[in-house]
């Protein structure tokens, strides 16, 4: 009955994503924590350590045996492959003059994303977390807020957090109608990175464009539209083009 309980108050799939993590005790913890909420899916990036230590598995407790489920990378984007979304999570958010660090919290991510999706959690190192090049990589980005101005959190507390409000309760849906799905959301943002660089946006400018999309609550509706505008802008934009031969990305296309 407990598993049927937890099964239903799932809003989204997690795979958990730690990039170069460098405690065994933090990682320990966290497999501890991924048993707490069903998580075993996990991605490790170049750990600092073997993660299957005395350590970690003393301190994984009843989490101990994910141990042999963690898949071990040696890049981001591998831990990013087969997920409808990912949310980069970071410390340093909201600076006004930076787009790539316009952040949400962590209880509004199970509202954003539509019910199901499979996403990817992804927290960086615990000396200096991500790189501005791994943030980009996301679908999103989070930052815990504090009611002080240190908000940096010790790795496994902010894992905890993190699960706890994308799948340890039962979230309402803000929208009416049917949510725009993972497919056309990849399409979509691949669009706006083809016109982003055609037009010379920089990586952190088409990154930012990325996650307003991402953000937006499109219903399905309103995803055929956007993708509608965004497929005849690339076309208008390409046949401009043709004379000159440039060398242009493939269309994609979604049924």
């Amino acid at each position: 009955m407990r598993s049927e309980l937890v099964g239903a108050a799932l809003s989204l799939r997690v795979r958990l994503v730690l990039v170069e993590p460098e405690g065994r005790m933090n990682f320990g913890q966290i497999l501890r924590l991924s048993r707490n909420f069903g998580v075993d899916d996990i991605c490790v990036v170049n750990p600092k350590f073997d993660i299957g230590d005395r350590e970690v598995i003393d301190f994984a407790a009843g989490g101990a045996s994910l141990v042999e489920k963690v898949r071990v990378v040696d890049a981001l984007n591998k831990c990013l492959e087969g997920v409808d979304f990912s949310v980069c999570t970071t410390s340093i958010a909201g600076a006004p003059e930076d787009p790539l660090r316009q952040a949400v919290v962590p209880r509004a991510i199970p509202l954003l994303l539509p019910r199901g999706s499979k996403i990817a959690l992804v927290f960086g190192r615990e000396s200096v977390g991500l790189t501005r090049s791994e943030l980009s990589m996301c679908s999103l980005v989070s930052t815990l807020v504090t009611t002080s101005d240190y908000n940096v959190l010790n790795l496994s507390h902010a894992v905890a957090i993190y699960l706890y409000e994308l799948i340890g309760r039962e979230v309402g849906e803000l929208v009416v109608g049917e949510r725009c799905a993972g497919d056309y959301m990849r399409v979509i943002t691949k669009y706006i990175e083809k016109l982003g660089l055609a037009y010379g946006l920089n990586q952190s400018e088409i990154s930012a464009l990325k996650h307003v999309v991402n953000k937006a609550l499109l219903t399905k509706a309103e995803c055929r539209v956007l993708y509608k505008l965004l497929k005849t802008s690339y076309a208008i934009y390409s046949k401009a083009y043709e004379k000159e031969n440039s060398s242009l990305p493939d269309s994609d296309d979604v049924s």
